[in-house]
């Protein structure tokens, strides 16, 4: 009984044993089958992880080989405000929604399509050696890229080192999970995988647009740190331009004195034959729109959003000496002017529509094999240190411009009565109307007085023509009933023709006369005694003279017709008709003053009645609608520059939030882009050009005395 039970005990243990052992061998993976690894293929890689709205942040863990070292890229999202920062890049806003979630799905949608048949001894061969740094030394290979995500709690929800490519199956990845031996093969895209800053930040730095830029100055300067903390600074020129449209010009010009560059500029006067060079000034306006950072350091504690230095931060020698080496220097240039940031290659400054002013300042080289110990080096996909080139840093501020919101011109408020007349006095003469003179007659006209008493003999020609005009006119009825009758006997008998409706001869000088004329022969209507001693005896003679010489004078006549309509007797007989037809009118014209005469005064009884005067009850109600409306007025154009200039103070405090803690790194060819020379303003330029100060400008000393030597 002892042996058996003695048995029985050594065979139990030695299967817990067995169980452990098998336990502690087989690989730890959630979805792993103890049976078959083979059975995982097919099946989602990291089962548990389904939904990428769960994550709040991501990290990815690259291994330098040549220096030992390790790069840590992360993004994660505040808990309250939601805002996704670069952890990496001491919490620089990062556009990381949809790249996140790209990133996830990548791990969410992988599925096994083999495992290799391996040991721990092959991770390296795999390129799937977990990046621990207390395992690796320099020249370690076989490293790969440790990704986590974990959500709001911290807890990890998917994690994976990605290997090589598979040979002859570029497409194709060796994977692991961290803890575990195994190596899958899964068709991973790791794009979204990215660690490149470019790919996590907003891509538009300054948020504007080239359409709305409608000015721009240039301040061409540079300032440099000498021995002894002395900044030396060297002016060129400044210029300041102004869009309409699509359309630039200079709206001032000025250069600096080499050896005083603290002096008042001297304007510039522009030759008419110097064209603004407009191609180059678009292409500052375009690199503005596609501005784009290459990296990002954080600015020292004490500067303020608009860039000025501080009181606390100028006793900072820290803080002034990162400054420094950036090229940006805190300087005084005059009493009055305070204490300024320089920057060592001068200024941009660019104004919009809508009063907004970015102002850039344009600092030292910023290489990447410039050694900066704030600097983090770009880690590309490998996990290797790529350089770019040349790049340089860039001090981003804005403002609002003041001149955009001038104070809107107020209408005065009426207090009294007196205010009122006089404001209504200035409305009427506002709306007076010019008083429309009668044309002035001629002095022929003027030397005889206008009789209207009918005169016995025939009408001259000139006289039966005025009668056209007399017949259009509507007051003239009796005239122009007589006009409507049949021709009369007499009349065909002293022309000794027919009565025709298109042509017809005069009774008396048998010329040809139209239809209206014709037919106003019997009217006889009165004739002006001064046309008739104008004519006189020539008239009548010129009437037998036209009887005897037959069709040829008459023809002639005809071809002279449209002369006489325009000729001073015709004139004078409309008017005499015209006085007939409306003595009312010409008697109120007769009244009307010539130019320049004073005007009569109406008689009594042709004066209008008299308004009637208001009362105190209604001026008082008067006035008060005419305080309320100016009120209403004046307040509306308050409002309106007061809405407009809250909508830029709100958008600087916007994009200041951004800039303010910020040194931006910017490609060297973009700096070129932002930059004119004074030889480039004009497309072609004279030889006279800006002085050239060479080295060994002016110097200022820094702000209470600090050093700026590189070491500090």
């Amino acid at each position: 009984m002892n042996e058996l039970k003695k048995t029985g005990i050594f065979w139990a243990v030695t299967a817990v044993m067995l169980l452990i052992a098998t336990v502690i061998a087989w690989p730890t993976s959630d979805n792993a089958d103890p049976n078959s690894l083979s059975e995982l293929v097919g099946e989602p890689l990291i089962p548990k992880f389904k939904d990428p709205l769960t994550v709040a942040s991501m990290k990815i863990v690259s291994f330098d080989e040549a220096e030992g070292t390790l790069s840590n890229f992360e993004v994660a999202k505040d808990t309250e405000s939601g805002d996704w920062t670069i952890v990496s890049r001491k919490g620089y806003p990062a556009d990381a929604v949809e790249q996140v979630t790209n990133a996830a799905n990548s791990l969410i949608s992988l599925k096994v399509l083999d495992v290799v048949p391996c040991t721990r001894e092959d991770h390296d061969d795999l390129g799937v050696v977990e990046p621990k740094l207390e395992e690796l030394n320099v020249g370690d290979e076989g490293v790969g890229r440790l990704v986590t995500f974990r959500d709001t709690d911290k807890k990890v929800v998917a994690s994976l080192i990605i290997g090589d490519s598979v040979k002859d199956a570029p497409e194709q990845i060796n994977v692991r999970i961290p803890g575990q031996d195994p190596v899958y093969i899964v068709a991973l895209d790791d794009k979204p995988l990215t660690t490149r800053f470019q790919d996590w930040i907003e891509e538009d730095l300054l948020k504007l647009s080239s359409i709305d830029v409608d000015a721009m100055q240039v301040k061409d300067y540079s300032a440099s740190l000498g021995q002894g903390g002395q900044i030396s600074l060297q002016r060129n020129y400044s210029a300041e331009f102004e869009k309409d449209g699509a359309q630039w010009t200079l709206a001032k010009l000025q250069e600096y004195d080499p050896k005083r560059p603290t002096a008042p500029p001297k304007d510039v006067e522009v030759k008419a034959d110097q064209k603004l060079d407009t191609a180059k000034l678009n292409e500052i306006q375009n690199a503005l729109d596609d501005l784009k950072i290459v990296n990002v350091l954080r600015k020292p504690d004490g500067m303020s959003a608009n860039l000025r230095a501080s009181e606390d931060f100028l006793s900072d020698q820290k803080a002034v000496a990162s400054l420094a080496g950036r090229g940006f220097y805190p300087v005084q240039l005059t009493q009055e002017s305070g204490t300024e940031i320089l920057s060592a290659n001068g200024e941009l400054s660019v104004g919009l529509k809508d009063g907004v002013e970015y102002v850039l300042r344009f600092g030292n080289i910023a290489g990447l094999s410039q050694e900066d110990p704030d600097a983090e080096a770009e880690v590309g996909e490998e996990g290797k240190k790529s350089v770019t080139g040349v790049n340089r840093y860039l001090l981003v501020t804005t403002r609002v411009n003041e001149e955009k919101f001038p104070v809107p011109v107020l209408k005065e408020v009426p207090q009294d009565f007196k205010d009122l007349q006089k404001l209504d006095d200035a409305e009427a003469a506002k709306n007076q109307l010019p008083v429309e003179l009668e044309p002035v007659e001629p002095e022929s006209v003027k030397a005889e007085p206008a009789k209207t008493e009918p005169v016995a003999e025939e009408k001259p020609a000139d006289a039966a023509k005025s009668d056209d005009v007399a017949a259009d006119k509507a007051d003239a009825s009796e005239e122009m009933k007589d006009a409507k009758q049949p021709e009369s006997t007499e009349g065909d008998k002293a022309g000794d023709k027919p009565a025709d409706a298109k042509e017809t001869k005069s009774a008396v000088d048998g010329e040809p006369k139209s239809d209206d004329a014709s037919k106003g022969d019997d009217a006889e209507p009165a004739v002006d005694a001064k046309a008739d001693e104008k004519t006189g005896e020539s008239e009548a003679e010129g009437s037998e003279s036209a009887t005897a010489t037959g069709q040829a004078f008459q023809e002639a006549d005809e071809d002279d017709k449209s002369d006489e309509k325009a000729e001073e007797p015709a004139a004078e007989d409309k008017k005499e008709i015209k006085e007939e037809a409306k003595p009312a009118a010409d008697e109120k014209a007769a009244e009307k003053p010539a130019a320049g005469e004073p005007a009569a005064e109406k008689p009594a009884d042709e004066e209008p009645a008299e308004e009637l005067e208001e009362t105190e009850e209604e001026k008082q109600e008067r006035l008060e609608a005419t305080q309320e409306k100016i009120t209403k007025e004046n307040q509306r154009k308050m409002d309106e520059r007061k809405d407009s200039l809250s909508k830029a103070q709100k958008r600087v405090r916007e994009l200041n939030a951004r800039f303010a803690d910020w040194y931006y790194v910017i490609p060297e060819e973009t700096y070129t882009k932002l930059t004119i020379k004074r030889s480039e303003l004009f497309e072609k330029e004279g030889a006279a050009s800006a002085p050239n100060p060479g080295a060994g400008g002016p110097s200022f000393q820094a702000p209470g005395g600090l050093p700026f030597g590189p070491g500090n």
